[in-house]
């Protein structure tokens, strides 16, 4: 979805994203994406950072039997693996007969120094954060006696890559075809957005076909956007869209609100016509695409006829190889917006015409951004092979 309004007035991202998904690396090697997690972890505690004593900066050359004993470090980890949603560590070291003690990881993990003049004995805590690449680091702790010999301990901490494909504008599931997709739906809450967390942001909800990839057919979708703008939930409007012929169009006569249930379909007609259908199950108003005629809302007790019309969309479409549920980051004129927390948006009563289909697990899609944080991560197909959620991670 590529819309110019609400947030975009106060969005200026480096990257344009359309609705098209765009392939997140899952490459840990990714330097940028290291030093920004980094940052983001911080410094190493005040209480862990070491000082020469005077004497280790005069280069004392008393010997004693303490100080040419050998030094033993110890490092302990817990734990030592972590899933793509990370969690908390710890990583404790400590050090005997030692006067000089530095700790260092690799790839980053904090910010400053590194390898870190540490205290010798010492503990680092953390809570990683989801991410969208797989990451080793390896955490290496020196102990130096008197006498210069050196005590190492390496220890190796995993955080695993997601079981999924990670896109940087879709999350959900895409789910491809031999043949063409001449019916797709589905249905879902309109989300309450946590706009103190992300107060100026979005995210758009949609089921569509096509659009997953060149090979797949130009896409057809509607669905519904959510804001925050100054932290406050301000728009939550109805959409349709033909991408990229044609750009997204807001349905004005359609009033949706937070918690409405929401039914959304493409599908072909026996003429070869298609239509997309946005039914609000709570207002009984539906916004309307019908291509070669006309698009606008109509009320459950007359369906038939326009409350509002916006005249011919001028419209063809060919086409998709492929369904789509999708929670969006969606772009603008001037790039993707930043990413709303929606919580979790659960997808029902999907279909489709394929034949004995069901999700399957290697159709799953998850969002990440550039700097290697995955923000949104699809569940598993529920118990009836027709429903699943997303969730925000960010």
């Amino acid at each position: 979805m590529n819309v110019g309004r609400g947030v975009a007035a106060v969005v200026a991202v480096v990257v344009f994203l359309s609705c098209a998904p765009a392939w997140a690396s899952t490459d840990a090697g990714h330097s940028p994406a290291m030093h920004r997690l980094a940052l983001m972890m911080g410094h190493l505690p005040s209480s862990a950072v070491g000082r020469l004593s005077a004497s280790a900066r005069a280069g004392s050359t008393v010997q004693t039997a303490t100080f040419t004993r050998p030094a033993v470090g110890h490092l302990k980890l817990t734990p030592s693996s972590l899933t793509y949603r990370g969690g908390h560590m710890k990583l404790g070291w400590s050090a005997s007969n030692a006067r000089v003690c530095t700790l260092s990881a690799k790839p980053l993990f904090w910010a400053g120094p590194n390898p870190a003049r540490v205290k010798c004995r010492g503990k680092l805590t953390a809570t990683l954060p989801a991410l969208a690449l797989g990451v080793h680091w390896t955490f290496t702790f020196k102990a130096k006696n008197a006498a210069g010999k050196t005590s190492v301990v390496r220890r190796t901490l995993t955080l695993h890559k997601p079981p999924f494909a990670v896109s940087s504008n879709w999350s959900g599931y895409v789910v491809p075809s031999t043949t063409p997709i001449t019916s797709v739906s589905g249905q879902f809450t309109v989300p309450t957005l946590n706009c103190k967390k992300t107060p100026t942001a979005g995210e758009a909800a949609w089921v569509g076909t096509g659009g997953a990839g060149s090979s797949t057919g130009d896409l057809l979708q509607t669905g519904v956007v959510s804001d925050c703008v100054g932290g406050t939930q301000v728009e939550n409007p109805g959409w349709w869209e033909e991408y990229p012929e044609y750009p997204a169009k807001l349905f004005t006569g359609m009033t949706v609100s937070p918690g409405d249930q929401i039914v959304a379909s493409v599908s072909q007609g026996v003429d070869l016509t298609w239509t997309t259908r946005l039914d609000d199950l709570t207002t009984h108003v539906s916004g309307v695409m019908h291509t070669g005629d006309q698009w606008g809302t109509v009320l459950d007790s007359d369906p038939t006829t326009f409350v509002t019309t916006h005249g011919d969309p001028l419209v063809t479409y060919t086409g998709g190889l492929s369904a789509e549920w999708i929670v969006e980051d969606y772009g603008t004129d001037a790039g993707p917006v930043p990413f709303a927390d929606f919580g979790t948006v659960a997808f029902t009563n999907l279909t489709t015409n394929l034949a004995s289909w069901s999700l399957t697990n290697k159709e799953k899609v998850g969002l990440g951004d550039r700097s290697g944080l995955l923000l949104a991560a699809p569940s598993n197909p529920d118990s009836t092979g027709k429903g699943f959620s997303v969730s925000y991670t960010g």
